[in-house]
């Protein structure tokens, strides 16, 4: 998928929520940022990471050269989805390396209006469900409290799905309204460079909009049972990226994680292993052109199903110059 446009972040900033930004904050079932299932399929738990985070594989760094011999080096970036100043006030190295690449590549674009379109329908019942019928009347009621307690719009939100109020729910307060993702593509596109992204608009809205609704649901109990934390988790987790460290971010979330279940290992193993896999195929080509600066969420990163492992098992040598 390749072309100029929106990226799904922002536009999900603009309509109700930064989908993303999930990877790095512990806000559903605080699972996003632990570790990717082990071989066997079942996620280790939170509390493991953080016994283990020391000897995590590739635990500091966000830039990272990809090297392949016969290949003019490639770069891979690790971006939290955050508005913060401190985020979005590139490093000189990180500036440098975009600066000079040939081409950028990010997790999704928006191209087209068919693909507005597709995201709108995907967030809101069809049918004749609705919100407050899928939740009860107590659940609902904390939703609407939870809503009014963040000065969040509830208008139209008896027609939505349980995901999109937890990616509504997550998002941290914004600051300047210029994220990480939305700066980077639009510094490319003033640089007339080639944008391309690794995922489409229905394959990232699947992510959440395929989990069954008692997943949806489960998971919207556990954002509201602890909303209260949110805030200060992502300020944790900025501080860690603003230090580069990856174990660091996964420790923060072990410390906080409220459960380990079947339904969050199955939501970790979509949201981060599976995509992995998907990300790694699709980055092939712009690493075969040469020098193309990459960017994903820090959490497709490190770990054993990371995407800095599955590239060194694919033949290239990852080092991190930041």
């Amino acid at each position: 998928m390749a072309g100029h446009g929106r990226t799904l972040c922002s536009a999900f900033a603009s309509v109700l929520a930064l989908v993303a930004v999930l990877l790095l904050t512990p806000a559903v079932a605080g699972v996003t940022a632990a570790p990717p299932p082990t071989s066997t399929g079942h996620a280790q738990t939170a509390a493991h990471s953080a016994r283990n985070s020391s000897t995590l594989a590739h635990a500091k760094g966000l830039l990272w050269k990809i090297e392949k011999a016969g290949v003019v080096p490639s770069y891979l970036f690790g971006t939290i989805h955050s508005d913060d100043p401190r985020v979005t006030a590139l490093p000189d190295t990180v500036a440098t390396t975009f600066d000079n690449s040939h081409s950028f590549t990010m997790e999704a674009l928006i191209d087209s209006s068919s693909s507005v379109l597709e995201m709108a329908e995907a967030m809101f019942f069809s049918d004749e469900r609705t919100l407050a019928g899928v939740l009860g009347k107590e659940l609902y009621a904390q939703t609407i409290q939870a809503m009014n307690q963040h000065s969040l719009p509830v208008e139209g939100i008896e027609k939505q799905k349980p995901w999109v109020v937890i990616m509504s729910l997550s998002m941290p307060k914004p600051k300047t309204g210029q994220f990480l993702d939305l700066m980077l593509e639009t510094r490319a596109t003033l640089q007339d460079k080639p944008v391309y992204g690794l995922e489409s608009v229905k394959e990232q809205i699947a992510v959440f909009d395929d989990l069954p609704m008692e997943e949806q649901i489960a998971l919207l109990k556990e954002t509201l049972e602890a909303q209260d934390k949110f805030e200060v988790q992502f300020e944790e987790l900025t501080r860690a990226y603003l230090q580069r460290d990856l174990a660091g971010l996964m420790e923060i979330t072990a410390e906080h994680n409220p459960k380990q279940d079947g339904v969050s290992e199955r939501f970790m193993d979509r949201l981060l292993a599976q995509r992995n896999v998907r990300m790694l195929e699709r980055l092939t080509p712009r690493l075969k052109e040469g020098n193309a600066f990459i960017a994903v969420g820090a959490a497709h990163l490190p770990g054993p199903q990371g995407l800095l492992n599955l590239l060194e098992k694919a033949g290239y040598r990852v080092t991190s110059v930041y």
